[in-house]
């Protein structure tokens, strides 16, 4: 059993093929180990969401080494990391509905998360097709790859668009004016588009619509791919709902400095965050206008925090005015934002009472 000599698989031999494969898995493991560094920087304990995406991380790490094996070891090399990866795939698809099942019915919840179970017979048949077309004894990988993106990415597709749909239905914000209270949430958008597109392109090489000198299988779009979701994954560890929440709150103060909501409403340490946006016995009064916005309320912050230990990214030390000045931030970076003079005594009054 086994194909014709002409057909066997075996590892990159044409210069330029070897090297865009190299490429593509340098940087894949690069960049999956670069995240997986900051997500333990910055997960906390006991949040289960957090373990899931190191997990992600770690598990397809390893399919970006079978470059440096050779035949008789490079086909069970590769066959065996893809396993970690194709759970990997499967494990994604679970934390984005993790991360966006707030914002979800709970029949549109059932169902997504029921159709991600539903397709890891799948996933079995992939791993035993891998295994037989790198190790040369059949070629039904050549049949099961071009339907890796059916059973890969429409739950992905699914999260963007729900997402942005949330974010100019639910919240009022523009993307452009999103981007700017938030950055980081403008990173987490560019890195779904982009992901999409290469899923893309990642399907129209694997059904032929265009050649590639490299075998079924070894393209580098998919890892582009990967790559941008694993991004939005660990930007914003937290579930959509309660990141948007945090920054709804920083921009409604801004906007509105003389709101209720207090300078100690909010806490945006990655590292200790204890907001519960809806618990009811929390819930703070809130104007007209919040609750327009669908704006639950903000538990106050149960421990109290000096404002240096917030700058942990600034260089150089903060003065002593600085760190007894109440700071408002971005609820996904370290930026603070100068208060207003008129209200400056106002707030730094606010801040020394709870301290």
């Amino acid at each position: 059993m086994g194909v014709p000599n002409s057909e066997r698989v075996t590892r990159p031999t044409e210069p330029d093929a070897l090297v865009l494969e190299a490429w593509g898995q340098g940087m894949m493991v690069g960049a999956l180990v670069v995240m997986a560094a900051v997500t333990i920087s910055n997960m906390r304990k006991r949040v289960l969401l957090h373990k899931l995406i190191l997990t992600e991380l770690i598990l397809a790490i390893f399919h970006g080494t079978w470059i440096f094996a050779h035949p008789p070891v490079y086909g069970w090399y590769l066959s065996v990391t893809a396993i970690g990866l194709n759970v990997s795939w499967s494990l994604h698809n679970v934390i984005a509905w993790m991360k966006n099942r707030p914002f979800l019915s709970r029949r549109v919840s059932l169902f997504y998360i029921t159709t991600v179970i539903l397709v890891q017979p799948y996933w079995v048949l992939e791993i035993y097709a891998n295994f037989t077309y790198f190790n040369n004894i059949n070629q039904i990988f050549l049949k099961t790859r071009p339907l890796e993106p059916l059973f890969r990415d429409p739950w992905w597709l699914f999260t963007t668009c729900s997402l942005l749909y949330t974010i100019k239905k639910e919240y009022d914000f523009g993307l452009i004016e999103l981007i700017r209270v938030s950055p980081r949430f403008g990173i987490v958008l560019l890195s779904m588009c982009l992901s999409l597109a290469f899923i893309l392109v990642d399907t129209l090489s694997v059904t032929g619509v265009f050649s590639s000198i490299l075998p079924t299988g070894v393209e580098p779009f998919w890892k582009l791919s990967f790559i941008f979701k694993c991004l939005c994954d660990t930007v914003i560890l937290d579930d959509f709902k309660t990141a948007l929440d945090r920054m709804h709150a920083y921009w409604l103060r801004r906007m509105n400095p003389n709101s209720n909501i207090s300078a100690n409403a909010y806490y945006f340490s990655s590292n200790d965050y204890h907001d519960d946006i809806d618990d009811p016995r929390s819930a703070s009064t809130m104007d007209p206008e919040m609750g327009r916005l669908g704006f639950k309320g903000i538990k106050q912050r149960r421990r109290n925090t000096t404002v240096s230990s917030f700058f942990t990214t600034c260089d150089g030390p903060l003065s002593k005015q600085e760190t007894t000045r109440p700071t408002h931030m971005d609820g996904f970076g370290l930026r603070p934002c100068t208060p207003q003079k008129e209200e400056g005594k106002q707030e730094k009054s606010e801040f020394n009472s709870s301290t």
